[in-house]
């Protein structure tokens, strides 16, 4: 038997929004399957949208990084540093480190989305498969239940209806 794998909860914020990535929301059976595939397109735009957005700010760091590191190096450098001096300066100065610091959790936030996002494309795949053999299931089934002697006539007992549909589900 196979243990089940840990159901973990991720919240990130994307623009200030909490937004939540639960395995959970993947969840489907036999009963439920038809339900899912209606709903799961709305999880997968809308985590979409969110990995747009936090992509975009990561982008918007990166353009906020260069120019406070290009402010810092050139005024060390106008200060008479030379290059390798301005270039450690410019990137151990506090307000430098912290966009770095806040680009290394953006780009978290961005690899988060996106493996949850991997994550809803294999599940789309399973619920497909599991959708195509519980129609072949039932094509079976229904060859043997639809059946029907023209006659009118009584054509077998319950009990051989149930060898029969055993038979065909031992296929």
């Amino acid at each position: 038997m196979v243990n089940k794998p840990p159901s973990e909860k991720t919240v990130v914020k994307v623009r200030g929004k909490d937004v939540v990535l639960d395995p959970n929301n993947m969840n489907f059976n036999e009963l439920t399957l038809s339900d899912y595939m209606m709903h799961e397109y709305g999880w997968i735009d809308y985590f979409g949208k969110q990995l747009e957005f936090a992509e975009k700010d990561l982008q918007l760091m990166r353009i906020d990084f260069d120019k406070t590191f290009n402010e810092k190096y050139a005024d060390f450098k106008d200060s008479g540093c030379t290059e390798g001096q301005s270039k450690a300066k410019a990137l151990s100065d506090p307000d430098v480190v912290t966009i770095r610091q806040k680009m290394a959790e953006q780009d978290e936030v961005v690899g988060l989305i996106t493996r949850h996002l991997r994550a809803w494309d294999k599940n789309h795949e399973n619920a497909q498969s599991r959708g195509h053999f519980i129609r072949k299931e039932m094509d079976k089934l229904n060859k043997t239940i639809y059946a029907s002697d023209t006659s009118g006539e009584d054509t077998g007992t319950y009990e051989d209806f149930q060898k029969e549909a055993k038979g065909i589900l031992d296929d």
